[in-house]
């Protein structure tokens, strides 16, 4: 559940040449000086204007490259970091853990006070929520409550995945991606099958899309179950792979 309205980023992923647009709005040109001769007056078309058609023809145009660019290509919401809740005293109390436990000269320097919500996702028949924090290194940490799991990312890991596993299989799939290189997320299955799970893209400082996949027990087993996350890019190129190891299965 989303809390705040979200922002609406709009990229055209195919530009068309001037040449196609000069054309299209030559002949819209055409069918409106036919429209003119059935039925206006020469004052009328003497006056008016050519800017109409172009915007037409932009209009036109941008449909066309709507119909033909992949569903991940071209327009998807972003939530705006500052306006999401602020974590409270507890959660902000573990982010700053994050710091003090990791290894000398290897702290991510999250900023506990700055820690937002940015989420909530059903994993395992119950609600989680996901709070996000942005960090001095220049990435961000995350972590998911009132479950385990989380962690943190430079800014250009374009992939990071973790998995609650059961009986040696991923029982539900965790990840966030970098927005600027990232347009969808595939989750794979041993049968050959696929899941786009929804991604909550969140805007600057942390620049990124999470996503969470609640595995159902049919997709748990020993012949079905989920082997990797692929990334790709807005024009559906593979960017990165992550594939998850079998283990046992019961």
């Amino acid at each position: 559940m989303l809390n705040a309205p979200e922002l609406v980023e709009l990229r055209l992923v195919n530009p068309v040449p001037v040449d196609d647009a000069r054309r299209l709005a030559d002949e819209l040109g055409l069918a409106a000086r036919v429209l003119a001769a059935r039925g206006g007056t020469s004052e009328s078309r003497r006056k008016a204007p050519a800017r109409p058609l172009w915007a037409l023809a932009a209009v036109v145009l941008l449909a066309a490259v709507v119909v033909a660019t992949p569903a991940w290509g071209l327009v998807r919401g972003v939530l705006p970091f500052w306006d999401q809740p602020t974590a409270p005293q507890s959660v902000q109390v573990q982010f700053f853990s994050l710091n003090t436990g990791a290894p000398p000269g290897m702290s991510p320097q999250a900023v506990a006070g700055e820690t937002r919500e940015v989420g909530q996702f059903t994993l395992g028949g119950s609600t989680r929520t996901l709070w996000v924090a942005p960090a001095k290194n220049g990435g961000f940490c995350s972590l998911w409550r009132p479950a385990r799991g989380g962690g943190c990312s430079t800014s250009g890991h374009r992939l990071s995945t973790g998995a609650l596993l059961r009986r040696g299989r991923p029982a539900w799939v965790t990840g966030d991606v970098i927005a600027a290189v990232v347009g969808d997320v595939v989750v794979r299955l041993s049968d050959g099958s696929t899941v786009h799970p929804r991604i909550v893209w969140v805007s600057a400082p942390i620049d990124a899309g999470f996503f969470a996949y609640d595995v159902p027990a049919g997709r748990q087993t020993s012949p079905v179950h989920v082997t990797a996350v692929d990334a790709y890019d807005r024009k559906g190129r593979l960017v990165a792979h992550q594939t998850f190891t079998d283990g046992p299965a019961g």
